[in-house]
Parts: C-alpha cells; structure tokens; sequence
C-alpha cells in the first residue's frame, strides 16, 4: 500500500493539514515541537487505529476542539485505490472506515496497511521493562496472523478476569475459574508457538542486518526468548498457583511474562552496549522487522517511518543506515529530522523521487 494524500484535522497542534505524498521518500524538517511527529502518528493511526506513542485517543484532540479527523488515500497493490478514515469526538468513540464503511472490530484492519516506525522512543526496546519487548512481538506477529491478534485479544481478556477473581475477598467459584484459565491455556498455547516461529525466523534476519550497519566483527548479537511455556501447558501451572495468586492479586504464570532477552557480545546489550550501540541496536531490530514483514503474509513492503532517529550516531553509522535505507528494497518511506544536513545526505544518496516539506508550529509547508 502506498499513502497518496493524507487530510488531518484537529490532530494535537495540526489545525487542518492536506498534503500529497511522494510514493518514494517523504521528508520533514523543522524545529523540535513543531508538529513533525505528529504527522507521523496520523499516519500510525490509519495503520494501526492508536497512536506510537500509546495515549488515551482524546489526548491527541487539539485543545480548542471537540475531535479529530485522519483521511488517508491509497494506492493498493491491484492499483486501485483504498481510503482509510478514522474519527474520534471527545467524550464519544471511535470510529474507523474502509472505504464508507465501518468496521465491526479494530482488529479486522490491522495488517491491512503493514507499517513499521522507529523513533527515539524505541530505546525501551532495549532500556525498557519485558513489556516493551513482548509489545515488539506482538506488533510484528499481529501484522501478518490475524488468529494470533485474536488469541492475544481474548487472552488478555481473560487474564483481567482471572486477575479480578484473584483480588475478590470472597472465596470466588472454582467453576469461572476453571473455564477461564481453560480459555486462558487455549490461547496460551498459540501465543506460545507463534511467538517461538517469530523468535527463530527474526534472529538470522536482526544478525545480518546489525552486520551491515556495523560493518564490524567485533560486534555479536542475539536474541533468545524466554517463556513459560517451555514448562508445557499453562493450565497445571494456572491451578496449582491459585491459591498463592490469589495472595498477591495477580497472575504470576502464562505468556503476558513472556521476556526476550538481547545479546551483545554475550551479555545484555544494555549493560555492555554504548549509547551508539544501543541505538544500532534497536535501530537494526526495527528495520529487521521491515525486512521480516515484506516476507511474511502477502509479501508486501511495509510503510517505514522514520522519526528523528539519526541523534546520538556517529557519522559512519549515519551513513550506513541511510544507504541502507535508500536501497530499492525499501517502499514508502516518511522521514523527520530537525537537521537538514541529515536530510540532504539522504536525498543526495538516494536515486528514487521524493518530497520535501517543513513543519512549523503545526503547519506543513512542501518545498517547491
């Protein structure tokens, strides 16, 4: 899929944005605070139905407004052409179109329009607690195994009702507890084989990658997962642990404890790593997940964003990622950075079309 225009309205500062995009490289520049992320997110949401950085949807109405309004038009692999809407009113829902209709569930868009996005942000991948890794999974896997979003779906579900039992006061029926954590080791299991699959076909990808933006053999890396579920089925654990549970009000087996560990060198990345390092590092996992997507469901390139990421590289690394990065393979590509140099040596290098637009307090300007 490629994004052709995008109509924003109300969207944190953007007042009213309508802008027609590059099916190559797209660029924005301007001082931080300007707005430059926030279109961006705009385009997460049409992916994604929330935004990267995970508030409340309200939280992004502009704040003299009482919603806000995302459009965006694409070209799809067939060649005809897709529109995407998505709509949010303070104190009311959301809602999301395809082409003037509306879902039923959030869930049967995700993948539609495959998108990966780095940011500085993404340092939690590294810096960050388990949640933040098993969200990386989750965000790659769901993109392309629509029965796994829906296992996860379920199974959080069930893992708040199971948690809502456990801190009652009164002894809860055995009997909802039985069907729960039955429904609970069901979708356990899918996540659990999915999430091992992802984990063995990512590393070889996540390798060669970190090598190429290197360019070093002093440099090893790996990624190994760790789970509950090698112990076997989560349904003995769930009951043998009821009791103890129900001591600290929460579930302490199952895959929501899932953690992957990352590797440099032999030892956890964020101990031995240098802030360059760790920057390549989760860099090179995000643009593996890109590489992993285009091959994986319909083989179709993702949309890659990405965001002020070039801060904190040294030079050669810089140089490295944006050859990388403006090689055919590559599709759709949204790029911000506050320094123009960046920007330049990208357009410099590449050979493909692009457009150039500047951002100031909310309003987006395209070079001529």
């Amino acid at each position: 899929m490629i994004l052709e225009e995008i109509s924003i309205v109300n969207y944190k500062n953007i007042e009213q944005a309508d802008l027609q995009f590059s099916p190559n490289v797209n660029c924005f520049v301007g001082s931080n605070g300007m707005g430059k992320t926030n279109v961006l997110d705009t385009i997460h949401y049409l992916s994604f139905c929330k935004s990267a950085g995970g508030p409340s949807d309200y939280l992004n109405i502009r704040h003299e407004a009482d919603f806000f309004m995302i459009k965006g038009v694409y070209r799809n692999e067939a060649g005809g052409s897709d529109t995407v809407s998505l709509a949010v009113q303070r104190g009311g829902r959301k809602r999301l179109r395809r082409n003037d209709k509306d879902y039923r569930r959030f869930s049967e868009h995700v993948g539609l329009i495959p998108l990966v996005m780095i940011s500085p942000s993404d340092s939690a991948l590294v810096q960050g607690g388990s949640e933040e890794r098993r969200k990386f999974m989750d965000a790659v896997i769901s993109q392309y195994n629509t029965a796994y979003l829906e296992s996860l779906i379920r199974y959080e579900r069930t893992l708040k009702q199971r948690n809502a039992l456990l801190k009652q006061e009164a002894e809860p029926d055995g009997g909802v507890f039985e069907v729960i954590e039955d429904m609970m080791a069901m979708d356990a299991a899918v996540i659990f084989e999915e999430r091992c699959k992802f984990v063995e076909e990512f590393v070889p990808v996540f390798r060669e990658l970190y090598n190429k933006l290197c360019n070093t053999e002093n440099e090893e890396v790996g990624i190994t997962y760790e789970s509950h579920g090698f112990r076997g089925d989560l349904k003995p654990l769930l009951s043998e642990w009821r009791e103890r549970e129900r001591i600290v009000g929460h579930t302490l087996h199952g895959v929501h404890r899932d953690e992957l560990q990352l590797d440099f060198n032999g030892y956890p990345v964020r101990r031995e790593g240098s802030q360059g390092q760790t920057k390549t590092y989760f860099i090179a996992m995000k643009l593996a997940q890109f590489l992993f997507l285009r091959l994986k469901g319909a083989c179709r390139a993702p949309i890659l964003l990405l965001d002020d990421i070039f801060d904190k590289l040294d030079s050669g690394r810089v140089a490295r990622i944006v050859d990388y990065v403006s090689g055919s393979e590559f599709g759709q590509i949204f790029i911000t950075d506050t320094n123009r140099r960046h920007l330049d040596l990208i357009l410099e290098t590449t050979c493909r079309e692009y457009r150039l637009f500047t951002v100031r307090d909310g309003v987006i300007y395209p070079d001529c």
